[in-house]
């Protein structure tokens, strides 16, 4: 894109080592002060996404705002998935958490049920905060369904993403069926759930060859693939409040879904999303029928009318509008 330049810093790798890691660590760290800095000489305005380490990107924020810089925060979730302190520094943790928040001079937030949590969590932000929505990844080529009874769940492995239940419903559904069914999970642990991935593991192994689990993570490059081979990506979120960047890439890719009405995905839902819903609460009985309800219908139901909901997103969600959508906000500083 013309005018766009991208910045790349030192990451962390697989299999690197800890030590090696950790240096990669700071050097990330560095890098990401130093760009900053580079940056602020001849911008005023910053869009700012996911920051990792919190306490550091606290610094860069409050350097950022000391220089007179104009700060636009994308909220991704009012709440973190998991908490790292103890319940008696929960408070703390909390104000850390919300710090990057109140140093902005603007929030975004991706959905309208991700705006109401936020504001039940800072009702006195003095800023705008505004539902600009998540853009939409997608291929030029959509690939049929390969009418195999296979659904994709990945992203990032935790608990608020209903995996237990995911498992323990496809061997309910599975159960029932004339034909297999079978569940492809990917993705990453997150770091701070290391117990509940061994649980995963452990119930995949249980499941024999109606689940199969790959643990790490999932590159550009075999992203199309992966989708190209599944009828459906299954999705049974708890606790979720923001909009799923997991949808957005169903959508781009033709592929409906089988997902609660959690955060952002109910508002998809409403558009007309095709999906098979789970009902909340979560519970494995619920994935089950939310999965025999969908491979009960037409395949060529299923594909026409995710056909006809990916061109939708593009209009609306095109990364063109989302843009004008920024430009627009940022006008007003």
């Amino acid at each position: 894109m013309a005018g766009l330049r991208r910045l790349r810093q030192p990451h962390e790798r697989p299999g690197a080592g800890r030590f090696r890691n950790a240096l990669l660590s700071i050097s990330r760290i560095a890098a990401g002060f130093a760009l900053l800095a580079r940056a602020r000489l001849t911008n005023r305005i910053f869009i700012v996404t996911i920051m990792d380490p919190l306490p550091f990107a606290l610094a860069m924020l409050l350097l950022l705002r000391l220089s007179g810089a104009r700060i636009i925060f994308i909220v991704h979730d009012p709440l973190p998935h998991a908490w790292h302190l103890p319940p008696s520094l929960r408070g703390v943790e909390r104000a850390l958490w919300h710090g990057g928040h109140r140093l902005s001079h603007a929030l975004v937030v991706l959905s309208e049920p991700s705006r109401m949590a936020l504001m039940r969590e800072l009702p006195d932000y003095p800023g705008p905060v505004t539902v600009i929505d998540h853009g939409i990844f997608g291929v030029d080529e959509v690939a049929p369904l390969p009418r195999a009874g296979v659904m994709l769940l990945f992203g990032t492995l935790r608990s608020n993403k209903g995996i237990m239940e995911a498992i323990e419903g496809v061997r309910r559904a599975r159960a029932l069926m004339a034909h297999p069914l079978r569940l492809l999970i990917r993705g990453g642990g997150h770091r701070d759930e290391a117990e509940y991935l061994a649980q995963v593991r452990r119930a995949a192994a249980d499941a024999g060859d109606a689940v199969d689990l790959d643990v790490g993570y999932v590159s550009e490059e075999a992203l199309p693939g992966l989708i190209a081979g599944c009828d459906a990506l299954l999705m049974p979120y708890k606790d979720f409040h923001s909009q799923s960047g997991v949808a957005m890439v169903a959508a781009g890719y033709g592929r409906p879904i089988i997902a609660s009405a959690a955060g952002g995905l109910a508002t998809l839902m409403e558009e007309g999303m095709p999906c098979s819903p789970i009902a909340q609460p979560v519970t494995g009985e619920g994935v089950a029928q939310a999965v025999l309800s969908f491979f009960r219908q037409p395949y060529e139901e299923w594909e026409d009318r995710a056909l006809r909901y990916r061109e939708h997103m593009l209009d609306r969600y095109g990364w063109k509008r989302i843009g004008a959508r920024f430009a627009e906000l940022a006008g007003r500083f």
